[in-house]
């Protein structure tokens, strides 16, 4: 009896943590290794850089949108979504999300701006994303990926590193 009680305990615990979300770069250039030299902002190219297009699957069932948390690890005053929170429509359990374009807030369709990134406040041009613009510093660029329902309560969540600028 104490056998059947404990696995059963142990199925039900084990499916809760079934949708984890499986994200992937679907360009390779991007490594998570370092941030490829054209994807980085108009400050050290010439042009602005863009988010990485990613592949996401194990989208749990009731999410409405996948919210994207850009961040700069090594610089705190552009960490926790310092380079801008997006969020992305979707209606299916797998997902291409397209690169997006910085310093501008010109987005394509599905996206909304959550917050755009701050780095205003140095001088960078305004937009809804800021791509990596250390300048080549050394700095860690990461995504916490977050599928939301439409509530906006949390379903799952990953992150992932851009790689190093």
């Amino acid at each position: 009896m104490k056998k059947s009680i404990i696995l059963s305990t142990l199925v039900v615990s084990g499916s809760l943590f079934a949708s984890d979300l499986s994200v992937q770069f679907s360009d390779s250039k991007w490594d998570g290794i370092t941030v490829p030299k054209d994807e980085v902002c108009s400050n050290y190219n010439t042009k602005a850089g863009s988010t990485p297009p990613l592949k996401i699957s194990n989208i749990p069932s009731n999410t409405a949108k996948i919210v994207f948390t850009y961040s700069d690890k090594t610089f705190t005053k552009m960490d926790n979504g310092g380079h801008g929170i997006l969020s992305y429509k979707v209606d299916a359990n797998e997902v291409e999300v397209p690169a997006l374009m910085g310093e501008t807030f010109e987005l394509a369709d599905g996206f909304e701006v959550v917050t755009a990134h701050t780095g205003t406040r140095f001088k960078k041009t305004p937009g809804a994303y800021l791509a990596p613009c250390s300048g080549g510093k050394g700095n860690t660029y990461k995504v916490v990926i977050n599928a939301v329902d439409s509530a906006n309560n949390s379903l799952a969540t990953t992150e992932l590193v851009l790689g190093k600028y």
